[in-house]
């Protein structure tokens, strides 16, 4: 099943809404200044409802309808509990005249509207909410913006944003560079606390731009849980760029930085190169769960040992060293971590931010370390000579 919002052509579907209100000046009132939202299943509309707002905040069904032969099936049921949740965060009940339940009494009991006074039924719009799913869908969009290279103050902003959305009203949250926790619940409701762990990992900035946008779309009131949920699915399993364009990207933004950060045409060329071997090799242990520490120590080896070859090369002579290594090793810097670290810190977030900023100057020493192996082997064991 899947309930959308009609924003244009609203018309088209007046003889619908007349199965439930035969006055048509009057749905066409309704459809003017309220919403309308259509079930559908198998490309078949099986329920329609029109909603209205008062000048009081009342938030009232005007009308619902569900096809005579689809009738009993739970569509309408259904598209309850989503006008529930779609408007939990703007108001607190929701309300149907008695004149226009005189056929589906029975279907409001159902769905829990209750007695409010001689002219109206209401139902509690929170009633529908499930808190839990609330947290667990804000815990994911916070999971995948930590893992995938966003910063703190946006992890935080977009899972307020998200419960706040669907009127969990108390809510705490506090993130580390790998860890989330939140205690969120409303008056009625006692709080509920969720923890989860988000190991450090590389980066995938397309994920955090979708799960930006969905937020969005979340606060507008365009998304409901449900379909938040299976968009949030989709999103973790969106594929990296072809390995092919990020092995030629990395060596080309080796090549292009180390010619920027003062190395010659030369040396930039065959820190493109380097730039490519070395990435390679990244994509390598990524793929084998090697330990970090060994990728970047064997990363700096080889960044060391390609330039120490390209050196011998009489073609490509004079080069030098440091000309070479100043771009090769720019595709194993962690520089997105280490902006957001200074970010963190900047926003006087300075546990989140230190853990940051240690995990990418550990990367530094990483490198250094392994370019030193093989500067010292080739000059301590081979003398300076190939």
């Amino acid at each position: 099943m899947n309930i959308r919002q009609v924003t244009d052509g609203k018309e088209a579907y007046i003889e619908l809404l007349r199965e439930g209100d035969a006055d048509e000046s009057r749905i066409r009132r309704v459809l003017e200044e309220g919403d309308l939202f259509l079930l559908e299943e198998h490309g078949k509309i099986r329920t329609i409802c029109a909603a209205i707002f008062s000048e009081e905040k009342r938030c009232e069904i005007k009308n619902i309808v569900t096809h005579e032969k689809d009738r009993g099936k739970g569509y309408g049921r259904y598209m309850i509990h989503y006008i529930c949740e779609h408007y939990c965060g703007q108001y607190e009940w929701v309300y149907m005249k008695k004149e226009r339940c005189e056929g589906i009494m029975e279907f409001c009991e159902k769905c829990g509207f209750v007695q409010d006074d001689e002219k109206y039924l209401k139902k509690e719009l929170m009633s529908e909410i499930d808190i839990k799913r609330v947290i667990n869908l804000a815990m994911e969009a916070g999971r995948l913006l930590l893992k995938n290279g966003g910063e703190i103050f946006r992890v935080e902003e977009t899972m307020m944003r998200i419960c706040h959305r669907f009127g969990v009203k108390y809510v705490d949250l506090f993130t580390l560079s790998h860890g989330l926790f939140i205690c969120a619940g409303n008056d009625k409701e006692k709080l509920h606390t969720r923890v989860k762990q988000v190991p450090l990992s590389s980066t995938h900035l397309g994920i955090v731009a979708e799960v930006n946008d969905l937020s969005r779309e979340i606060a507008a009131g365009n998304v409901g849980i449900e379909e938040a949920q299976k968009k949030l699915k989709e999103i973790n399993k969106m594929p990296t760029k072809k390995i092919s364009y990020q092995i030629i990207a990395s060596g080309l933004s080796a090549g292009g930085l180390g010619y920027l950060l003062g190395g010659t045409p030369r040396e930039a060329l065959v820190a493109v190169l380097v730039g490519c071997g070395v990435f390679s090799w990244s994509l390598f242990a990524g793929r084998h769960g090697i330990s970090k520490i060994l990728v970047h120590i064997v990363g700096g080896i080889i960044i060391a040992a390609l330039a120490l070859v390209a050196m011998q090369i009489p073609l490509l002579d004079p080069l030098r060293m440091e000309g070479i290594v100043t771009g090769g090793i720019m595709p194993l810097v962690p520089g997105l971590a280490f902006v957001n670290a200074i970010r963190d810190l900047a926003d006087s977030d300075y546990l989140a931010g230190t853990v940051k900023m240690i995990d990418a100057i550990m990367v530094f020493v990483y490198i250094a370390i392994g370019v030193g192996a093989a500067l010292g082997f080739y000059h301590s064991v081979l003398g300076g000579v190939l």
